[in-house]
């Protein structure tokens, strides 16, 4: 199955871009949210989320994905969520590492509840128009991913992944 419009797969990707610029995972490593806040971070040690002032709520993430189908990869490691303050999408999460990247949505207004995954270069989208298998949590602390993702050129993969996050 492929992208119905190549808009979509531009849409997908410029927003890939955007959201890979805030996150770098590392394979095999765990979520340690004390490890990276401070006090002037404003760390809630009961909920696991770091405001750094800009009223985005962050928390760190445990996160286990497995790729089949036209590509093949399992990785797992230190991603993180962010609610924005803007409430534009309601969630997002993060993961990006040596054998792949995944961002996935919890959909808000105009931005869909989807997932993109990056493996060996090629980005791969669930469709943006049908969320079935993408189960995102708007407040920033879990995804649960079974759904089929299509390339821009080429097989189509199944993903199946996991986020984590907080304290919760």
């Amino acid at each position: 199955m492929r992208l119905s419009h190549p808009a979509t797969a531009l849409a997908a990707l410029a927003t890939t871009a955007l959201v890979l610029s805030g996150c770098s995972g590392d394979d095999e490593t765990s979520a340690d949210p004390e490890a990276t806040s401070s006090a002037t971070a404003g760390y809630d040690e009961e909920t696991g989320v770091t405001d750094d002032g800009s009223g985005d709520k962050q928390r760190e993430c445990k996160v286990k994905v497995d790729v089949t189908g036209g590509a093949k990869a399992s990785f797992k490691g230190k991603g993180e969520s962010v609610q924005p303050a803007s409430g534009q999408p309601a969630a997002y999460y993060l993961y990006d590492g040596e054998k792949g990247s995944i961002q996935v949505f919890a959909g808000s207004g105009d931005i869909p509840t989807s997932a993109v995954v990056t493996v060996d270069g090629i980005a791969y989208t669930t469709p943006p128009d049908d969320s079935e298998g993408v189960e995102a949590s708007e407040d920033g602390t879990s995804v649960n991913v079974d759904a089929a993702a299509n390339p821009t050129e080429g097989d189509s993969i199944d993903v199946v992944a996991e986020f984590t996050c907080g304290n919760s």
